[in-house]
């Protein structure tokens, strides 16, 4: 539980909404339910013309520590900025408004910033699940400020995801927030200027379900994503005294996945899991979408063959008829 003292809130939580109608609830439902009870929710609806504000204001006229702001749609770092221009938390905790944080999530993060003064971001790990739900995969996570950099300035977003991330306060204003046209890099770059002044930390807790969908995978998109990734490193690479060019080569950005491959990765990645329920579903919708490049999904999961094993597997099959 928290302490509540003076009616100011140990917790400010940023929670950024656009066209989030049919998680919503669910993600606020369960930051009301947080076993660390003393905090606000900033609740940012950046120009949602669905039903977003109107569930906003019915949870927000059921308890008063949710705070509302419905305005024109102006993008994701403004709205963050915006956020912690009003905050008045001594820690800000990030929510999306599609994901679902565990009832200890708060509590946990609190602890480890209290018992390390050193540390100015505090991840968690992380379960990824699909739009319905289901368990795809859980991300890899390290828990070390070194790892975590290094894997940051190779590009790696999920070192230290940024939705399941409680941040010092003064921390984020010190370093002045979110950086103005860094939409879809905005998370490295944050990160990458907390390390400078700060330890980054990841805690080895499954406190978190990050919910995978299909927004943002256009190809534009992840070109866009990759150009203000790649600019967040070279300006941290030069604010290290290093050659910017000496970042580590990414590969090239293939095109962006149909529906139907999207659903095979997630088979695949649900198969290596162990989530055979969530494989199998996702290799019926794919095969069923192309049955000619997916015909192998729905026996590897039948069987539980994870992917790298097929060929192998099959091979030995293959002997076997022969004789």
């Amino acid at each position: 539980m928290g302490n509540p003292s003076d009616g100011v809130p140990q917790i400010s939580v940023l929670m950024p909404v656009y066209q989030a109608e049919p998680y919503l609830e669910e993600a606020v439902e369960s930051i009301l339910a947080q076993s660390f009870d003393d905090f606000e929710l900033l609740a940012l609806d950046d120009g949602s013309t669905d039903g977003s504000p109107r569930i906003l204001a019915d949870l927000a006229a059921r308890d008063d520590r949710i705070r509302v702001r419905v305005a024109p749609h102006v993008g994701l770092v403004s709205t963050l900025n915006e956020g912690l221009a009003q905050a008045q938390g001594t820690y800000i905790a990030r929510m999306d408004a599609d994901d679902i944080s565990y009832p200890e999530r708060f509590e946990r993060q609190v602890a480890y910033l209290e018992a390390h003064p050193e540390c100015v971001a505090i991840g968690t790990a992380v379960d990824e699940i699909d739009p319905d739900g289901r368990s795809i995969r859980p991300l890899e996570i390290r828990p070390g400020h070194e790892e975590i950099e290094s894997r940051l300035l190779q590009g790696d977003g999920g070192a230290l995801v940024h939705a399941a991330a409680m941040y010092r306060c003064e921390a984020l204003r010190r370093i002045g927030g979110y950086q103005m046209g860094s939409d879809g890099g905005e998370d490295i770059d944050l990160h990458l200027r907390l390390a400078e002044i700060g330890r980054l930390a990841n805690l080895s807790d499954q406190l978190f379900l990050y919910r995978k969908n299909f927004n943002g995978m256009t190809f534009s998109k992840r070109t866009a994503v990759r150009s203000r990734q790649d600019a967040a490193i070279r300006r941290a690479l030069l604010r290290r005294g290093l050659d910017p060019q000496s970042a580590p080569e990414r590969p090239a950005l293939a095109s962006a996945p149909s529906t139907d491959e999207v659903w095979a990765i997630w088979a695949h990645r649900a198969l290596i899991a162990g989530h055979r329920e969530t494989a199998r579903h996702y290799a019926i919708e794919a095969f069923c979408t192309a049955p000619k490049r997916h015909w192998k999904l729905p026996i590897q999961t039948l069987l539980g063959v994870q992917p790298f094993f097929w060929k192998r597997w099959r091979q030995k099959l293959q002997k076997r008829v022969a004789r």
